[in-house]
């Protein structure tokens, strides 16, 4: 029985060192049935031990979670996340660098073979690499008997995995699944001794606390006592597997381990996946020398630190192939690195983004190829294109297809704006060119929109700019100077003399649109209104009101018209009244000259010795008294003046002569009633008598300087009803009188009014000969008489 054990171990001990070389699943499945077998034989036997080591070795050896069918995994794992987003022989090339990695490893490797068969159906050049591969390691060139499957792992067979016991199924579920198989003959299962039932329960405890040592000594107590133990025999079984996998509880696992494996989760958290990896290793190799021969939770980080370094790897050659506008392969490299780690944020942020470019970038794209419609239709399609390569141009500035597409619309663009600037410069000349205000203004319009767009393309053209400005301008004026024009006609409609008057001012600031037929019409029934009134005035015979009529025909806006035949019988009958005036005013005046000769004639006595007096005597020299009483009172003859010769008394000493005086009769009779003569003594000794007509001398003024206003202009009230006259330039001033129809005043000053912005004349006009008036009137409800200075 010994050799035979010792027979059976060799020959184990031969197959496994086969097996290194040949590490399939079948060979290890097969392999393990024996070791476990010859394990059971060699239960209490000397050669147990070496049973157990062997069955570790071979465990080792089969267990995917080892760090050789680890690394192996996943270098398969890339390589074939490789092979499947292939868009070019790199990515061929380098799932075989990848896989020559894992052959290097383990030749014999179904998986690994059998993606080297799907990389040489590629191309030409990935079946030579892979035929050299073969040749290095003395593969023969055979199609393997499994095909390639599309799946992370063989889709044969469910990957193998350890739980840790907690998570192990009970071996109660498998008790009884053959009954016969499992009893022994001979042998009674008694079940229900309270010892039995007592160690099995420590058993169960034991197992599933972790405790695989104890586990297994307590159900060999329970084997000792009842050899054929079904629930004894599986836990027994499960602990020892577990034993020898190294499979052990969380809280085995040694601190140090565990503070390395946590610092590699938050690495890789924060994105560092070399330092994790780094420490993934470092727990591992920690619970190894611990004892702890399999980590599972070390091991499966290791897998997925992996597969995120390879994720991130493929979001580098994606955004590399992103900015050489490979965008399709970037899209591949993309949902690969999303099939390798799923749900990755970053991933799915990346293929959104890209994804919405791409669409954008084929919207754009067709829309610049099928542009077409009227120039605003097309350069609202320009602009949508621009703006939305400019929205993609944020996200990808340097690519050089955004930059291609800009090119191309910007130089649609120009042309489009080369284009409207020629139209807008025909429709300019054409407006220019036009004599009808209502066609000018379509054609500026048409120009003005036209310069909008042209300003909305390149808003940097000062010139393009500047044109619109004046454009803009020339239609605003245009546009008002047809509702003046419009405004006019009904004020002319209306006849009335303000209204006139008023239409007469709006229509005279026209005179850039002489040549507009509507605008001539007006001008001529307002001509026509205005020779109404001088032949009106004619019939009156009111001279200034013809002549202020026929002065205003002669105003603009009547010179666009030319000599009307209207002026010139108008100026005709003017000269007529004029001569009759003249040979009216020259008879009266011949009138009045000779009435006033008759008179002269008839009173030629009385003014006569007024103008010629006769000879006066002169008297002889007579002393002066020197103390003289005063005459009395004596009249003086009214019809002819007499010297006298009685002086007026003086204190003049008696030494002192005075020379005779000299009377200068009077021309004037002056009835006084003491005559006084006053005998001045002056440088000249002539006495000259002054008569007095009273002793209280009469005190004359002094008159002042007054500055007369200037006068700007007159104007009159030509219509029938009185102007009103306030006090300050607005209509909401204190009224203080009327100017009459037919009365004449002059404009002293001009202003405009707070209100309305209207001009108003301060005016100075006398009424009746004796009363005058002082304020302020509106310009348009008077008329001027001559041209009044401009504002």
């Amino acid at each position: 029985m010994a050799s035979n054990l010792q027979q059976r171990l060799d020959d184990l001990r031969q197959q496994l060192q086969n097996a290194s070389q040949d590490i399939s699943s079948e060979t290890i499945a097969q392999l393990e049935r024996t070791a476990r077998n010859l394990l059971a034989d060699a239960k209490n036997t000397p050669y147990e031990a070496t049973a157990q080591t062997l069955f570790g070795e071979l465990a080792r050896l089969g267990s995917p979670t080892s760090p050789t069918a680890a690394t192996i995994r996943g270098l398969v794992r890339r390589a074939r996340i490789r092979i499947e987003i292939a868009g070019d022989e790199d990515d061929v090339d380098e799932a075989i660098d990848i896989l020559a990695e894992a052959l290097a490893l383990n030749p014999k490797d179904e998986d690994v073979l059998a993606l080297l068969y799907e990389a040489a159906n590629r191309s030409q050049q990935a079946t030579q690499r892979v035929n050299d591969l073969f040749a290095r390691y003395g593969i023969k060139a055979e199609p393997p008997t499994v095909p390639p499957n599309t799946a992370l792992v063989p889709a044969n067979e469910a990957p193998p995995t350890y739980p840790t016991s907690s998570g192990y199924p009970a071996p109660e579920q498998e008790i009884y699944q053959e009954p016969s198989a499992r009893r022994m003959p001979g042998r009674s299962v008694i079940y229900n001794s309270p010892d039995l039932d007592e160690i099995i329960s420590e058993l169960t405890q034991a197992y599933y606390s972790g405790e695989y040592q104890q586990t297994v000594d307590l159900a060999n107590r329970v084997l000792g006592q009842q050899p054929g133990n079904p629930t004894a025999l599986e836990y027994r079984q499960k602990a020892e597997d577990n034993l020898i996998r190294g499979v052990v509880p969380d809280h085995r696992i040694p601190f140090d381990a565990r503070v390395a494996y946590n610092r590699a989760n938050s690495l890789v958290r924060a994105g560092n996946y070399d330092d994790a990896e780094k420490l993934y290793r470092e727990a591992r190799d920690l619970a190894e020398r611990s004892g702890i021969l399999s980590w599972k939770d070390a091991e499966q980080a290791l897998l997925d630190i992996q597969d995120l370094a390879l994720a991130r790897e493929l979001l580098v050659e994606g955004d590399r192939l992103i900015k050489s506008d490979n965008w399709a392969e970037a899209l591949r490299k993309y949902e690969g690195a999303l099939r390798v780690v799923p749900n990755d944020p970053q991933t799915e942020e990346r293929i959104e983004t890209l994804r919405r470019l791409q669409q954008e970038t084929d919207q754009a794209t067709v829309q610049l190829s099928m542009l077409n419609g009227t120039l605003p239709e097309q350069v609202a399609q320009l602009q949508n294109v621009l703006t939305i390569l400019m929205r993609v141009r944020q996200t990808l500035p340097d690519s050089q297809r955004l930059a291609q597409l800009t090119q191309t619309a910007n130089s649609r663009l120009n042309g489009i704006k080369t284009q409207i600037n020629d139209q807008a410069q025909t429709a300019l000349n054409r407006a220019n060119n036009s004599n009808r205000l209502d066609e000018r203004l379509a054609l500026t319009n048409e120009t003005l929109q036209l310069l909008e767009l042209g300003t909305k393309l390149d808003p940097s053209d000062s010139a393009l700019a500047e044109q619109l400005l004046e454009t803009r301008s020339a239609s605003s004026d245009m546009q008002r100077a047809r509702q003046v024009i419009e405004r006019a006609a009904a004020l002319v409609a209306q006849n009335f003399d303000n209204e006139l008057s008023q239409a007469r001012s709006m229509l005279a600031g026209l005179r850039d649109y002489a040549q507009d037929e509507r605008y001539r019409n007006v001008v001529s029934d307002l001509l026509s209104r205005y020779v109404e009134r001088v032949e009106f005035a004619l019939e009156e015979g009111n001279i200034s009101d013809v002549e202020a009529w026929v002065s205003t025909l002669h105003e603009e806006p009547f010179r666009i018209l030319g000599r009307r035949s209207e002026i010139i019988r108008s100026e005709n009958a003017l000269k007529s009244l004029r001569q009759r005036s003249t040979m009216k005013l020259g008879g009266i005046i011949i009138g009045i000259i000779a009435i006033g000769i008759i008179t002269l004639l008839a009173t030629r006595g009385i003014w006569s010795p007024i103008l010629f007096p006769p000879p006066t005597a002169t008297p002889t020299l007579t002393p002066t008294p020197s103390d003289t009483p005063l005459p009395s009172e004596t009249p003086i003859p009214s019809s002819t003046p007499t010297a006298s010769s009685t002086p007026t008394s003086t204190n003049t000493p008696t030494w002192t002569f005075t020379p005779s005086p000299t009377i200068t009769p009077s021309f004037t009779v002056t009835a006084s009633l003491t005559p006084t003569e006053t005998a001045t003594p002056t440088h000249t000794p002539t006495i000259t008598p002054t008569l007095t007509p009273s002793d209280t001398p009469t005190i004359t003024p002094t008159p002042t300087v007054t500055n007369t206003p200037a006068v700007l202009c007159r104007v009159s009230n030509l219509g029938t009803d009185g102007v009103r006259v306030r006090a300050q330039p607005s209509t909401r001033a204190i009224l203080i009188g009327n100017l009459a129809p037919r009365v004449a005043a002059d404009v002293l000053r001009q202003d405009r009014s707070p209100d309305d912005g209207r001009v108003w004349y301060f005016i100075y006009a006398i009424i009746e000969g004796s009363s005058e008036i002082r304020g302020w009137v509106r310009s348009d409800t008077v008329t001027p008489l001559d041209n009044c200075p401009t504002l």
